[in-house]
């Protein structure tokens, strides 16, 4: 039996994979992490060595992010905006780590080594792709083709105007990111966010009204 929630998750991910069987994107879906799970637990090792544990974070929330990979300028720009955004989270006691499926090298050269505006938050590098699995996170070539030109402005943004070109292919070429806010007291996922295309612009939207207006969950 699917949740309600698993349902929703369905219908948006259908609408966008019309290539797949209705059996096979049910079996997809029902693997999800929804809101009001328990986020799975993970301790690893950022880029600088640093342990990094789900139970070590102090603030009321931590949003886990799992990236493309590091040359994408989609993963970039989305890094970068997670860079801008970091001192508003941290006013509503929200702390940040992202995944890369990238090696530690390519991420130092591609993320920290360009970026003027250096990442405040861990990155762990996930190259086996052991936690996206863990947290379900897939790959869809069916998003390259439904999302490229609603992204397009977003890749010249990148591209342009923060000069995050296109690196050498170090991932998964297809893979979908998604963010989970979850309440560090319970590990309670409060929002989970699959995203439909490469680089999700609407997934600050809920994050900060849940921020702004308190979780449901």
């Amino acid at each position: 039996m699917i949740s309600l929630e698993a349902r929703s998750v369905y219908t948006k991910y259908i609408g966008k994979n019309h290539d797949i069987s209705t059996q096979k994107a049910i079996q997809t879906v029902s693997k999800l992490l929804t809101d009001g799970q328990k986020a799975p637990d993970f301790t690893a090792k950022d880029v600088y060595g640093n342990t990094i544990d789900l139970d070590a974070f102090t603030g009321k929330y931590v949003l886990v992010a799992f990236m493309r990979y590091s040359g994408c300028p989609y993963c970039n720009l989305a890094v970068h905006r997670l860079s801008v955004e970091y001192a508003m989270l941290q006013q509503h006691k929200c702390d940040v780590v992202a995944f890369m499926q990238s090696a530690p090298n390519d991420i130092l050269e591609n993320i920290y080594q360009r970026h003027k505006l250096k990442p405040p938050f861990p990155i762990i590098a996930d190259k086996t792709k052991k936690f996206y699995d863990l947290y379900h996170i897939r790959s869809s070539k069916r998003a390259f083709f439904t999302s490229q030109l609603r992204t397009i402005p977003y890749w010249v943004e990148s591209v342009g105007k923060h000069e995050f070109r296109q690196g050498k292919l170090n991932g998964d070429h297809f893979l979908v990111p998604a963010m989970f806010l979850v309440r560090t007291k319970d590990h309670k996922i409060v929002k989970a966010r699959y995203g439909t295309s490469y680089y999700d612009y609407e997934a600050f939207t809920d994050l900060y009204e849940v921020l702004n207006f308190g979780d449901p969950v």
